[in-house]
């Protein structure tokens, strides 16, 4: 196994799930609208006014003291990038807190906020999320126009 696929050794998307708002304070994330799947809009072309993305990244306790490199596009079933200025880039930095142990893992939250997302199409589309520059998840969701009502004849 090479080191970058064992999770005891590098950091790994524990889970992320798609909101319509997401905090993170505390070492919690404080979800309102969250775990959703679909979306659906009135037509396409579609632009989405927020959309949040919640994430709890393991990280060894060996990364003591260095950085991480968290990196996230949103992606349509082609692989294009929705995000015309690029992927979201952020660097934190690990610290272990004094209650966790040598070889506990170290828990970290994230929230991400995207406004006016620009949908051109129905299908599937994926938040991907990279640490360190190695892909670790895709949270999928998929955009559905909303069914057109029939007129009464």
């Amino acid at each position: 196994m090479d080191i970058s696929e064992d999770p005891a050794l590098t950091p790994t998307v524990d889970f992320g799930l798609i909101a319509d708002a997401v905090q993170a304070s505390g070492g919690k994330l404080f979800v309102l609208g969250g775990g959703w799947d679909t979306l659906t809009v009135r037509a396409f072309p579609a632009r989405h006014h927020t959309l949040a993305l919640g994430l709890r990244i393991v990280v060894p306790w060996t990364y003591d003291g260095k950085t991480v490199r968290l990196e996230i596009s949103l992606q349509d079933e082609d692989g294009h990038s929705l995000f015309t200025s690029g992927p979201v880039r952020h660097q934190f930095p690990v610290r272990r807190p004094p209650t966790v142990a040598d070889g506990e893992s170290i828990g970290m939250v994230q929230a991400y906020t995207f406004n006016n997302v620009p949908f051109r199409q129905a299908g599937g589309y994926a938040f991907v999320v990279s640490l360190d520059d190695i892909e670790r998840k895709r949270i999928r969701f998929r955009v559905r126009q909303m069914p057109q009502r029939s007129e009464p004849s």
